[in-house]
């Protein structure tokens, strides 16, 4: 008989993802959250295979992340560029080291492009919210916005990246800012 589970895939996920941040993935360890969780690495090379597949398993549960923060930025704001900002910041929150996943494996690429949809579905939301509140004119082009505000986060954490200009949540704010601005109706 198989003993229970005392600790969830999800909570070692979460653990694992915040292990990610501080360290970044080069020197996260199945140790390292392991010692989060109170699991030994052998039960979590039991669940997971190796260092990899946790990486994927966490990856693969990113894109349901965006639109939960989604929904979190939206009960947040009652203006749609307000949440707009408030989801795009909160996206990177949890990023402290410059270096990132390798997004040339094909597996994590799989799951990157999952992300990156479920960011520009969120997006899009959040525009046509703001068309119907005003808050954006009506002849803007919500789908071509959505996937440039996915851009325009993307490029800023790469800049961010290279540059470390400021503290990432300031930066964020001003890119996203230059680009949203002409296109509101003047409520922002």
């Amino acid at each position: 008989m198989a003993r229970p589970r005392l600790v969830s895939d999800d909570a070692i996920l979460d653990v694992t993802r915040q292990v990610l941040a501080e360290l970044g993935p080069a020197k996260l360890t199945l140790a390292a959250v392991g010692a989060r969780v109170g699991l030994a690495p052998p039960t979590l090379m039991q669940r997971f295979g190796n260092k990899r597949g946790l990486l994927l398993a966490a990856a693969a549960r990113s894109p349901l992340l965006v639109l939960r923060a989604a929904e979190e930025a939206e009960a947040r704001n009652t203006s749609p560029l307000a949440a707009l900002r408030d989801f795009a910041l909160s996206a990177v929150a949890h990023i402290k080291h410059r270096d990132e996943l390798d997004v040339a494996d094909p597996e994590f690429r799989r799951h990157a492009m999952a992300h990156s949809a479920a960011i520009v579905d969120s997006c899009a939301r959040f525009y046509l919210a703001a068309q119907d509140a005003g808050e954006l004119r009506a002849d803007a082009d919500v789908p071509a916005l959505a996937r440039h505000t996915l851009v325009c986060t993307t490029g800023a954490l790469q800049v961010w990246a290279v540059n470390g200009w400021g503290s990432l949540s300031e930066f964020l704010t001003e890119q996203l800012d230059l680009m949203i601005v002409p296109r509101a109706t003047g409520v922002t």
